[in-house]
C-alpha cells in the first residue's frame, strides 16, 4: 500500500483538489455576485465536487486493489 505522502503528491489528487477548491471559490467567494448566483452554477459547482472526490477514490480504490493482489 503506498503511504500517505506519495498519495497526495500524486498528479490525480493534486487534479481532484485544484477542481474542488475552484468548485468552492465558485460557491462562495465570487467576483461578481450576480453572476454566480443563478442555480445552475451552484449545482455544476455541487456536482463537479462530487464527482472529483468519487473518481479520486474509485481510482486510489482501484490502485489499492492492485497493489494488494500483487503482494
Amino acid at each position: 500500500m503506498r503511504s500517505f505522502l506519495e498519495r497526495i503528491s500524486s498528479r490525480k489528487f493534486l487534479a481532484a483538489l485544484t477542481v474542488q477548491i475552484a468548485a468552492v471559490a465558485a460557491l462562495f467567494w465570487p467576483e461578481q455576485a450576480e453572476v454566480y448566483q443563478t442555480a445552475a452554477v451552484r449545482i455544476a459547482a455541487l456536482a463537479t465536487m462530487l464527482l472529483a472526490a468519487l473518481g479520486y477514490g474509485k481510482i486510489e480504490a482501484a490502485i489499492d486493489v492492485e497493489k494488494a493482489q500483487e503482494e
